[in-house]
């Protein structure tokens, strides 16, 4: 069978990181003995530079292969230059369809929307299966941006996206996503999607755990300091503030022994630069590599995701790579990863925003290390259950594999 994967946004074999959804799932088809066509960017969004200056193919096997398809660049993340960079690439991808192999079946990351609509056209027409994973709910994630003007403005905004994640949903053999509210989001387009499965964005447990085991060999815990690690973006969606508040007070409280690292980089980097000369208790590190990574989370103790008020994301990737690394999670996005934390008590949730609120969560942790430590030991066997790639992902190239052969049920 040739399965073709196509996403702008995630992340690839080239990129030297954690093995992430389409990256295990390309794994687990080839060593099903599938051909493997990953159809990405040569612009990557996270870091907003390019992988390469060309369209690019990299044979990584006799079974893999890759197509990083010249984008254009962008520098925010809500922008029109950034629509407008999909939709060129949208306008790019089908020629390079036409070129390929027929695949079997389609499997293709929600957003960018111009990009699914063009594919599911494409692949219609040549009745070719296609499976939509829903990764984040757009257009609708764009209200909050829009919130500022009229909603028949937002409306007439968002009009023609909508229709065309109508046409999307309509068109597609089945439909995946991150989270089970993002397959009730995707039936608000469409009631009658026939077949549907959530598949969360899992950690590879047995590799973290491994990796966390090779830090120990050149890191030491310290065992008098409490550290608190936030890892990922510093975008405006994400609480950076409100972590540093909460950093302030616990600094007031326990000097030298609560302490937190923020790693990562973004537009709110200068408000951490700027703590940092006012206080003593934060490490910034920027943007780290897996092995650097991975030494942070292993000489942590809790881990943060904070997201503003609003926020769409459901359940994200910081979920279950924290758990597997036994660290529970302080969490403010009341979504269903707010249910999954508290309901399984492998952490704590606060409100958006609420430093206080933080803060005391963290002191609570600090305070009574009876219940921190069965949180860390429900951690990873959450992630066994739950989150472990190796059983989420060979159960999505089972959905795929039943999508191709027309025996989803």
């Amino acid at each position: 069978m040739h399965i073709w994967l196509i996403s702008l946004f995630e992340q690839t074999p080239v990129d030297n990181v954690f093995s992430t959804r389409f990256i295990s799932i390309a794994d687990i088809a080839q060593k099903r003995g599938h051909q493997v066509s990953f159809f990405a960017s040569t612009f990557k969004h996270n870091t907003k530079n390019q992988r390469f200056d060309t369209t690019t193919e990299v044979v990584l096997n006799d079974k893999y292969k890759m197509l990083f398809v010249k984008s254009l660049p962008y520098k925010k993340n809500v922008s029109l230059r950034r629509l407008y960079a999909h939709y060129q690439f949208s306008k790019k991808l089908p020629v390079h369809l036409n070129a390929a192999p027929r695949p079997d079946v389609i499997f293709i990351a929600l957003p960018a929307v111009s990009v699914a609509y063009a594919v599911t056209k494409w692949a219609q027409v040549r009745g070719i299966p296609v499976i939509i994973d829903i990764i984040d709910p757009w257009p609708d994630i764009f209200r909050k941006a829009l919130r500022r003007f009229p909603k028949k403005i937002q409306d007439t905004f968002l009009y023609s996206m909508r229709q065309q994640v109508k046409k999307i949903f309509t068109r597609a053999a089945a439909v995946s996503a991150i989270s089970n509210e993002y397959i009730d989001w995707a039936k608000t387009y469409h009631s009658n999607i026939a077949f549907t499965k959530c598949f969360y964005p899992a950690a590879d447990l047995h590799e973290m755990q491994a990796q966390l085991q090779e830090a120990a060999k050149f890191e030491k815990k310290r065992e008098n300091v409490f550290q608190i690690i936030y890892a990922g973006s510093l975008a405006s969606s994400y609480d950076v503030p409100g972590i540093l508040e909460a950093a302030a007070i616990l600094e007031k409280k326990y000097p030298g022994k609560i302490e937190f690292v923020i790693a990562g980089a973004g537009p709110q980097q200068s408000l951490v630069e700027k703590y940092i000369r006012q206080h003593t208790n934060l490490r910034y590190v920027g943007r780290l590599g897996k092995a650097a990574l991975m030494r942070e989370y292993f000489l942590s103790d809790i881990g943060l995701t904070q997201h503003v008020k609003g926020a769409s994301q459901s359940v994200t990737y910081k979920l279950f790579d924290l758990l597997a690394c036994g660290l529970p999670i302080m969490n403010s996005l009341d979504s269903e990863m707010k249910h999954i934390i508290l309901e399984n008590k492998v952490g704590l949730f606060n409100e958006p925003g609420d430093a206080v609120m933080l803060a005391g969560n963290i002191e609570f942790c600090y305070n009574n290390p009876d219940e921190y430590n069965a949180m860390k030991s429900r951690a990873t066997a959450l992630t066994a259950k739950l989150g472990d790639a190796k059983i989420v992902y060979n159960e999505a190239v089972d959905f795929i594999e039943a999508a191709a052969a027309n025996r989803l049920q």
